[in-house]
């Protein structure tokens, strides 16, 4: 560890791995343990009935592999992959870009800690794949950014996925539940298939509005700046201010939180001790590059703003998008 990184930066790193709990979470953590207990129930009995998936669908920005990553690594009763034990009982991969069924699988051995075999063909990977999640006792496997899986045109290939995702749940040696993370787009490859719709369960993660959710903002706007030891500047505490965070944060929960902690940010090296309207016209500048006229915090009509074309890949904080 760095012995020169501030205090200021080592507080604001605390500020950002702040977790809110929220209903969609909420409703993931029901149907994970739900899915994990029924499945043990079987194992104690030496049964293997077909495992069956999560889908964790959101906008892009809405936070929703935050919340798989959240549910997974902070789960109580759930063995990581650790280099010491065979057992792992939970494995999370991002999906490559562009999507194969042989780069995911050859990701897949990655994640488990073996040769990813990228020169072999896919069906040797896969059954590596299957005899690997066997041998080290994988109950789920989380793909994120599921929806690249469903990216090809080719009729044939999107079958393969579809049959390769449906043959881990349902394999008779060692059934795996699935966790898939991604874009409204993924809808349209679990629907493909009855088989495997059927063997899916939705947690889908609404956008956020002033008029379903304003108790919610405030509540977050207010313990976010508190955390930081900010004063919050009364114009920014109205119903003005707060539907344009929104709306900057194009209405999807997890880019409103991370709009909410550029302005902190921009407040704490600032040195004030107080959240100002201008820390979060800077934020949003500093991000998109965008004239005056098409920042949210300072245009009147702000709803004619058109946010996530402004803001192009909607990065944020540490540079990264949104997911």
């Amino acid at each position: 560890m760095m012995n020169n990184v501030s205090e200021t930066h080592i507080q604001l790193a605390k500020l950002r791995g702040q977790f809110i709990r929220h209903a969609a979470y909420e409703q993931l953590c029901v149907q994970f343990d739900r899915h994990l207990q029924r499945r043990r129930a079987a194992l104690s009995l030496g049964l293997f009935e077909e495992a069956r998936g999560i889908a964790i669908v959101g906008a892009s920005g809405s936070g929703k592999s935050t919340l798989a990553a959240r549910l997974l690594t902070q789960h109580p009763d759930i063995l990581q992959p650790q280099a010491k034990s065979q057992k792992a009982e939970v494995i999370s991969l991002l999906v490559p870009s562009p999507a194969t069924l042989k780069d995911v699988g050859s990701t897949i051995l990655g994640a488990l800690g073996y040769d990813s075999m990228r020169r072999s063909p896919a069906g040797a990977i896969w059954d590596q794949v299957r005899t690997l999640l066997h041998n080290r006792e994988t109950l789920f496997v989380h793909l994120d950014e599921a929806q690249d899986l469903f990216s090809s045109q080719n009729a044939n290939v999107r079958n393969d996925v579809v049959n390769t995702l449906k043959s881990l749940m349902n394999s008779k040696a060692w059934p795996v539940g699935l966790i898939l993370s991604g874009t409204p787009k993924m809808i349209e490859m679990i629907n493909s298939d009855d088989q495997l719709k059927r063997r899916i369960d939705m947690v889908s993660i609404e956008a956020v509005t002033w008029a379903s959710h304003e108790k919610e903002v405030r509540a977050y706007f207010k313990a976010y700046a508190d955390k930081a030891g900010l004063s919050i500047c009364p114009e920014l505490d109205s119903k003005e201010f707060l539907p344009r965070l929104l709306h900057a944060g194009a209405n999807e929960f997890g880019l409103t939180v991370s709009m909410i902690l550029n302005g902190i940010e921009n407040a704490v090296l600032e040195g004030t001790g107080r959240l100002r309207r201008d820390h979060f016209i800077d934020a949003f500048e500093s991000k998109s590059g965008c004239v005056r006229g098409l920042n949210p915090f300072v245009a009147p009509d702000y709803h004619a703003i058109d946010t996530r074309a402004v803001m192009g890949t909607m990065t944020f904080g540490n540079g990264e998008a949104v997911r």
